[in-house]
């Protein structure tokens, strides 16, 4: 099995980092996995020109298309995005919008498509109490799946994340998650 758990924060180094660092720490062990934070990837925003509807490929030139391919390689995906006033990330957002080539919406029939039987689980964070903002990031992510054609297998948030430092109260409930998810 192999297993791309994606952070969709800016940041390499904070509570949605440490997150997904103890969701690797509970994969089986023969399962290759990679973290890819979307903060140290170059990607540029779309261009909204729609030629990926007839090429079934984005005319950007930047790490998008290797990000893809890691995506299509791996099993299952794990996405972990924090909240930005009460949305996704920017550069998540970004990333999203730059998916159209391997999208159902895209309408050329020849367009581009993950291997079948993928799978995604998704994670999300705030620093507020209410829990409605990771809900609506949860939904997001599962809408970037029902559009690229991959199960939604599971998912869990967190609220009053404001650092790194605060998922130390929460790592058993990660933990056991985890290891639902992947037993």
């Amino acid at each position: 099995m192999s297993v791309l758990l994606l952070n969709a924060s800016p940041k390499n180094n904070g509570a949605t980092q440490e997150i997904i660092k103890i969701i690797q720490s509970q994969l089986p062990s023969n399962t290759v996995s990679e973290i890819v934070c979307l903060g140290d990837l170059t990607i540029n925003y779309c261009v909204g020109d729609k030629s990926c509807y007839e090429t079934c490929t984005c005319i950007l030139n930047d790490d998008m298309a290797s990000l893809l391919k890691k995506m299509n390689d791996a099993d299952t995906l794990v996405i972990a995005a924090p909240s930005y006033w009460a949305d996704v990330p920017g550069q998540f957002k970004v990333f999203i919008d730059r998916c159209t080539a391997y999208s159902n919406t895209n309408p050329n029939l020849a367009h581009k498509k993950f291997k079948s039987g993928k799978k995604c689980y998704a994670i999300a964070l705030r620093a507020g109490t209410r829990p409605i903002e990771c809900e609506h990031i949860i939904q997001t992510i599962e809408h970037w799946c029902d559009h690229m054609e991959i199960a939604m297998a599971g998912s869990m948030y967190f609220c009053s994340i404001n650092n790194k430092n605060d998922i130390d109260n929460l790592k058993d409930s990660i933990l056991e998650k985890s290891r639902e998810w992947f037993k």
